[in-house]
């Protein structure tokens, strides 16, 4: 196996454990939204990744905390871009479709080269920018097609993967520094007294639940995806952490959108959400333009992409 192959082959594992535990954490953050406000679950979440980065980083003798004096600050940025952009990714999943809120989520891919390009004057090449075209046709058709004109709120899951693609990009530049269970750690011991600070002062702009009557199966149920939620949610976190050693920042964001069809049939198998046919259309188009956008490159490539 050629070193291009094993860094994809790696990208590709990685990218597709993230995949799956993604999709854990869809069905759990959209069952505890009919008993809890998004910032519970956020915090839910938060607190369950900062017990397990913890416990692996202070217990296993192969992990230390890692010196963090030189990147502090972008640790703090990132953190706190990570935090707004994940109580939108929440509230997205919890009332949106989730085949829709899915393929809106990966106009990710158009924000990460935009990036690249103010930033750094990085230009994706030929064939990435033929998928990006197509990723951004098919995001703009699907919120036409859906009525964003009508309900503004249809914007708020390409908010939230804006916010996301920056920090995928700053998570990039730390992971070449830091082992990712001390990434993960930092952020969660940085958001989680935010998320708790929210709740003391009551200062979640979300309505309250209604929660239905809770009997004992019902608890054990909300216990049970609580669990789900924690654990998933942080093996997306080093997932997406070990993948971007394999991949471009702009491959990471692309690939992920595989996840498309797969949380569309979750969404009809699960929560009875019918696919409508307007957006089908759509969701092909901005699956074909990932596909071309994360197809593996040579070096030659990479150095103009």
């Amino acid at each position: 196996m050629g070193w291009l192959s094993r860094r994809f082959f790696c990208f590709s594992a990685w990218m597709g454990t993230h995949f799956l535990a993604y999709i854990a954490v869809a069905i759990s953050i959209r069952y505890l939204s009919f008993y809890s406000r998004i910032v519970e679950i956020a915090a839910v979440r938060s607190a369950g990744s900062l017990i397990i980065a913890a416990f692996i980083v202070f217990k296993i003798s192969a992990v230390r905390p890692q010196p963090i004096e030189q990147g502090v600050q972008l640790h703090i940025q990132r953190s706190l871009i990570h935090l707004v952009g994940s109580l939108a990714l929440i509230w997205s999943v919890a009332n949106l479709p989730l085949g829709f809120t899915a393929t809106v989520e990966f106009s990710g891919p158009l924000f990460a080269a935009l990036i690249g390009i103010a930033i750094s004057a990085r230009y994706p090449g030929s064939t990435a920018t033929v998928g990006l075209a197509l990723i951004g046709l098919g995001s703009a058709y699907l919120l036409y097609t859906q009525g964003v004109s009508q309900d503004i709120r249809l914007l708020i899951p390409v908010g939230a993967v804006a916010l996301l693609t920056i920090t995928n990009l700053m998570l990039s530049k730390l992971a070449q520094d830091s082992n990712v269970f001390s990434i993960v750690f930092i952020m969660h011991s940085i958001q989680l007294p935010i998320y708790i600070a929210i709740l003391l002062f009551n200062l979640d702009p979300t309505p309250a639940v209604q929660a239905p009557d809770i009997d004992m199966l019902a608890m054990l149920s909300i216990l049970a995806a609580a669990i789900v939620l924690m654990v998933a949610g942080f093996v997306t976190q080093i997932a997406l952490a070990n993948a971007s050693r394999y991949g471009s920042p702009l491959q990471l964001c692309a690939a992920d959108t595989l996840r498309i069809p797969f949380l569309t049939v979750v969404g009809y198998v699960v929560f009875g959400e019918l696919l409508k046919n307007s957006s089908l259309l759509p969701g092909l188009i901005v699956i074909a333009g990932a596909v071309i956008t994360s197809l593996p490159r040579g070096r030659t490539q990479r150095q103009s992409a």
